[in-house]
């Protein structure tokens, strides 16, 4: 990656592609770090998936992960979650607070919502697969958006292709 930010954000619905996109872009990045929001709620016992409130919690811990990670000359440190509704603004406000020097990319993938249907319908078992909450995400997406977001169509480009586009 030619001069990487300090934080690349990516945002998005269930199965569009966030986790491949995160996977792609760290081979560009040998001196950065990967926070999926999802593995640190995995580390809950008996994380409640749907608690909102444990959600925000954890977005906390997450931006702390992140500022630590970049203190000690991790960069990019590549950001991973659904963020949905306006989750990214209180992630973005505690990471801003933590460390305010940070240089932040906020990717948001969209998907046209047959191609979300296929992919969810594809994904294996334990994934999230539930349609109606995946759409209203994505449409979230389009919707919600920040002035500093670079939105993406995850249906166009592998990740891959993406991922060497972005770096």
């Amino acid at each position: 990656m030619k001069s990487p930010p300090d934080v690349i954000i990516i945002r998005g619905a269930p199965g569009a592609g966030k986790t491949e996109l995160g996977k792609a872009l760290a081979k560009h990045c040998p001196r950065g770090a990967k926070v999926e929001v999802d593995a640190l709620r995995k580390m809950v016992v008996g994380v409640n998936w749907t608690d909102q409130a444990e959600h925000i919690k954890l977005l906390g811990l997450a931006a702390g992960t992140v500022a630590e990670f970049a203190r000690l000359g991790f960069r990019p440190v590549i950001v991973i979650d659904t963020f949905s509704g306006d989750k990214v603004d209180g992630f973005l406000a505690c990471l801003r607070h933590i460390s305010p020097a940070l240089v932040i990319k906020l990717y948001a993938l969209h998907l046209p919502d047959e191609v979300l249907a296929k992919r969810l319908a594809s994904r294996p078992d334990g994934l999230f697969k539930d349609l109606a909450i995946a759409k209203k995400l994505n449409a979230d997406v389009l919707k919600i958006r920040r002035p500093e977001e670079i939105q993406i169509d995850g249906s166009e480009l592998s990740a891959a292709q993406l991922a060497a586009k972005l770096a």
